[in-house]
């Protein structure tokens, strides 16, 4: 059986989302992994890894296309933009999008597309690391220690200057010697969520939400940032996603 690559769709204009699902169940190799209105919600499947190739509208309420491009440029994940504001088209490609699609789409622009981010997809698989367990292996920072730890066991992750430390339940802590979303790609982890530009926690681990802040189970209180306050209030009111 062909791998099928999964297809995440981006637009809060239902009718474009019902045209690209019917076009994508037509072209080999690809399905619809995620399709949703919601740019907060669509943000979230992506750190779930639901699909593999996501198209974005540009213009949306709350989070935009390119803020969602510009928050995946380290993820590996093609972007191809879907507007009918071709005037932003060169800003998309100032944040690495792969193509920029007009509406409604065109079925031949969007193949075309799509076997572009398959070539893509394809030569970076050498350096992909896939876990299929639930646990990830991560070394410190001098890549002496390697320590085999579960998503579930992490409270919250701090990055300080280059280092990110990321803290686990049972007291001890562990540096990860990357950028803030690099550390967020090598934990693997489906259920950390970024509330502040230097620091993530697990929602599993959340005790209480209030607007400046949120209380661990641990009794850890970590900082959230007017920037992702919305953001942070929203994944947590739909975090029981499917």
């Amino acid at each position: 059986m062909e791998q099928q690559f999964r297809i995440g769709l981006i637009d809060d204009e239902e009718p474009i989302l019902e045209i690209l699902i019917d076009e994508i169940s037509r072209i080999p190799e690809f399905e619809v992994g995620f399709s949703t209105v919601d740019p907060v919600k669509g943000m979230e499947y992506l750190r779930r890894g639901k699909a593999d190739i996501l198209i974005t509208d540009i213009m949306m309420p709350e989070l935009g296309g390119l803020e969602i491009s510009r928050r995946l440029l380290d993820s590996r994940i093609p972007v191809i933009i879907c507007s009918g504001h071709s005037k932003y088209a060169i800003h998309g490609f100032k944040v690495d999008a792969l193509d920029f699609l007009g509406k409604p789409p065109n079925p031949l622009e969007l193949s075309e597309a799509l076997l572009k981010a398959k070539k893509k997809i394809d030569s970076l698989h050498w350096v992909k690391k896939v876990v299929a367990e639930d646990f990830v292996v991560v070394g410190d920072k001098l890549g002496h220690v390697r320590r085999v730890i579960r998503p579930m066991e992490i409270l919250y992750m701090e990055q300080r200057m280059k280092d990110s430390i990321v803290k686990l339940e049972d007291k001890q802590e562990f540096v990860l010697q990357s950028p803030f979303i690099a550390s967020m790609e090598k934990l693997k982890s489906p259920y950390m969520v970024r509330i502040h530009q230097s620091f993530a926690v697990n929602i599993m681990k959340v005790r209480s939400l209030l607007s400046e802040k949120c209380v661990l189970l641990s009794g850890d209180e970590i900082p959230i940032s007017r920037t992702y306050r919305e953001e942070v209030r929203r994944i947590f009111e739909n975090k029981m996603i499917n």
